[in-house]
């Protein structure tokens, strides 16, 4: 999974960048930056105390630092929006911090959706303008029509600045509009980077003013308040020393591992696991998924040969405290091939190839 994080310049999006994987602050280039991060699974700890494998696998995730924006050097924005295309979730970057009203995040956070929506529309009237040449001389006439009136449709709700998650598509319209890549289809959440003079109450009243901003606009992403610089300083601090502070700031949570969830929640992802003195794993996949998904997620090879699941839930395994114990109070179950998968799941597959 690759979540790319962009926002304005100067909005704290590369201090962003190093709270989630842990990496020095870096003065700010228009270079794009990559970094890989193990997904924390307190659960998947306690299958490895329990198993004591050779290896324990966590998930991870590619949080990639794109360029502003609104940087305006045409190469760095190919380069910006190719990237963007990339991504499996966009993390939107509103500086709060240097802003000294709710009103004006809300101003922020409108010129960097603008930034979006013109990437859009300019994709979206471009296309239009070749298909009404192409299906003159088109053998496919049909398919170049349907393109078209697909395009000319979603060109309205663009320039009436609404991202595109509430339209309604049938199967042939999403294959044409992943060809396009649009990036206010994409997943998205938004961080506001505050700063630490404001009070609660006006953390909340920003807060809530970003959610009813964006739900006017038929934008139902996330919004997570935190300060990047902090946060960065918290992942580059010992296990012990970030529980202390976390403790004296009061901080039940540290921010990479808030945006980790919520970034799970807007893909509908959940976790399975698997276990043995070999490897305990965590594995992350799309809901709803079935039995045979996961068989596939671990090898294509396991869903093609797929006979069986057996499948505990991890929460009672590590109640009862060992696979037998498990089979022996009637909580390992055999499930078939539309088992839809839970997360937190224990998932053995049985197969034949």
């Amino acid at each position: 999974m690759k979540i790319v994080i962009t926002g304005l310049g100067a909005s704290g999006k590369s201090s962003l960048f190093s709270a989630c994987t842990g990496t020095e602050m870096k003065d700010s280039t228009s270079k794009t930056m990559m970094g890989v991060v193990n997904v924390p699974d307190s659960r998947l700890d306690k299958l490895s105390a329990m198993f004591n494998p050779k290896k324990t696998v966590f998930t991870n995730i590619d949080f990639v630092d794109a360029a502003a924006l609104d940087t305006q050097a045409k190469q760095d924005r190919i380069q910006l929006f190719d990237t963007l295309r990339t991504a499996d979730a966009l993390v939107c970057v509103v500086g709060a911090y240097r802003q000294g009203s709710a009103a004006e995040t809300v101003a922020e956070l409108d010129k960097l959706r603008l930034e979006i929506l013109i990437n859009d529309l300019d994709m979206a009237m471009k296309r239009a303008e070749r298909l009404e040449k192409d299906i003159k001389i088109a053998k496919n006439k049909a398919e170049k029509a349907k393109e078209l009136e697909l395009v000319t449709r979603i060109q309205p709700v663009l320039e009436a600045g609404k991202f595109l998650y509430k339209m309604d598509f049938d199967k042939d319209e999403l294959a044409i509009l992943n060809n396009f890549s649009l990036l206010s289809r994409k997943p998205c959440i938004y961080v506001i980077n505050i700063a630490d003079s404001l009070s609660v109450a006006e953390l909340s009243d920003m807060e809530a003013k970003v959610k009813q901003h964006l739900e006017a606009n038929s934008d139902p992403s996330p919004v997570i308040l935190l300060n990047a610089s902090l946060e960065a300083e918290i992942a580059v601090m010992d296990e012990q020393e970030r529980a202390v502070f976390l403790q004296e700031y009061g901080i039940e949570e540290c921010g990479r591992d808030r945006l980790i969830k919520a970034a799970y929640g807007r893909l509908n992802l959940v976790t399975f696991f698997t276990v043995g003195e070999d490897e305990c794993r965590s594995w992350k996949i799309a809901s709803p998924a079935t039995a045979v998904d996961a068989a596939g997620a671990i090898h294509s090879d396991l869903a093609r040969g797929f006979i069986r699941a057996e499948v505990v839930e991890s929460s009672v395994l590590l109640e009862l405290g060992s696979m037998q114990e498990a089979k022996k109070a009637g909580k390992l179950r055999l499930e078939g091939k539309t088992y839809e998968v839970k997360d937190g799941d224990i998932v053995h597959i049985m197969f034949n190839v």
